[in-house]
C-alpha cells in the first residue's frame, strides 16, 4: 500500500524507535497504516542516534480516530 504524504497525519511522537515499532504493530494488527519515519524534533534523525532515534507515527487522515482510540486502550492497558 502506497499512499502519499499528503494523506498521512502524524499520529504520535516517541523518544524509541524500539517503543515505536510494538505501537506499530498494534496498529496494523487492528487494520491501520502506518508510516514510521526520523523525527526531527527535537534532536535529529537516525543518523546521530541509530535505531534509538526519535520516531514518529503517521497515519492516513481517515484512520486517525480510531488509531488514537487504539492508544487510549494501549494507555489504559499498561495502567494496569
Amino acid at each position: 500500500m502506497s499512499e502519499g504524504d499528503e494523506n498521512l497525519v502524524v499520529l504520535e511522537f516517541y523518544e524509541s524507535g524500539i517503543k515505536a515499532e510494538i505501537v506499530k504493530g498494534f496498529l496494523e494488527e487492528n487494520g491501520i497504516f502506518v508510516q514510521m519515519r526520523d523525527s526531527t524534533v527535537p534532536y535529529g534523525g537516525s543518523a546521530y542516534f541509530g535505531q534509538e532515534s526519535p520516531k514518529e507515527l503517521l497515519v492516513l487522515k481517515e484512520d486517525l480516530q480510531k488509531a488514537q482510540e487504539l492508544l487510549k486502550e494501549i494507555e489504559k492497558r499498561g495502567n494496569n
